[in-house]
């Protein structure tokens, strides 16, 4: 049960975080997701080019750190793909996540799918 709370955080945090760390705030407050708004933006800086660089080998690792959190984490392009939508074929990108929160013994992890839309941002799928 306690696996699965953290992942249900974890995609949480990435839908709404990243959005939320360029405004500065968590929007899961002092108990939600253990990840500040820095730790929001190295990770969004570490999957830009996995998600934007098609010449980027499959298997890629990218790291983030933030030393003042103390959270770490790496991201792995581990496939891409497309995916019709509403008569659209969207580029997509298979990601998974290893984030280590500071003084938690277990690291999350996830594997996720991302697929580019019309408005160029890159969406849960």
């Amino acid at each position: 049960m306690r696996s699965a709370l953290r992942l249900f955080m974890l995609v949480a945090g990435l839908t709404f975080g990243i959005a939320a760390a360029h405004a500065g705030m968590n929007p899961f407050g002092p108990s939600g997701l253990p990840l500040t708004s820095a730790d929001f933006a190295n990770m969004s800086k570490a999957v830009d080019p996995l998600l934007e660089d098609e010449t980027i080998p499959i298997g890629t690792v990218r790291s983030w750190s933030n030393a003042r959190s103390g959270n770490s984490g790496t991201i792995t392009l581990e496939g891409r793909f497309t995916y019709d939508y509403e008569g659209k074929t969207l580029p997509c990108r298979k990601l998974r996540y290893h984030t280590v929160i500071r003084n938690k013994a277990d690291p999350y992890n996830l594997l996720i799918n991302r697929c580019k839309v019309a408005s160029g941002d890159w969406m849960l799928l």
